[in-house]
């Protein structure tokens, strides 16, 4: 026989202090929380570079604008997804408009080497690390 427990209301009830720091918890945007509702990306770091994933499904690689200075890569791009002609739309996930994003990275880069591929949607930049940024081996000498 299965154990039965009693509903208690008052266990689910939370104080209004609780409350209160929850809603102000959500209230705000963090950096963080912005970026997720905004556009994904995935960042790598390799010894030298530094990879920078970003989905752009439909947009042509000639229309993405990049630009790229010390530790910061700015994206800029738009969606043009077009219905069928006649078609009634139920549904539209699929943003339309212009994006641009902007990424802080942990390091300069040097932007003079930096390459950008697009292939099946997905944007990847690769962004080598400036030279004074990168991890040195230093040997010491005995004499």
């Amino acid at each position: 026989m299965p154990d039965l427990t009693r509903y208690n209301p008052f266990q689910e009830m939370i104080s209004l202090r609780e409350a209160m720091d929850r809603l102000f918890e959500e209230s705000f945007i963090s950096p963080r929380n912005l970026l997720s509702r905004g556009v994904a990306s995935n960042l790598y770091e390799t010894k030298d570079d530094f990879i920078l994933q970003i989905p752009m499904p439909g947009v042509k690689p000639e229309e993405v604008e990049i630009t790229a200075q010390q530790d910061t890569i700015s994206v800029k791009w738009e969606t043009k997804p077009v219905a069928p002609e006649n078609a009634t739309v139920h549904w539209r996930n699929f943003g339309e408009g212009q994006y641009q994003q902007s990424f802080t990275l942990p390091a300069p880069i040097n932007p003079d080497r930096a390459e950008a591929h697009y292939q099946n949607g997905i944007l990847t930049l690769r962004l080598p690390k400036a030279e004074q940024a990168r991890t040195r081996t230093v040997k010491v000498n005995t004499r």
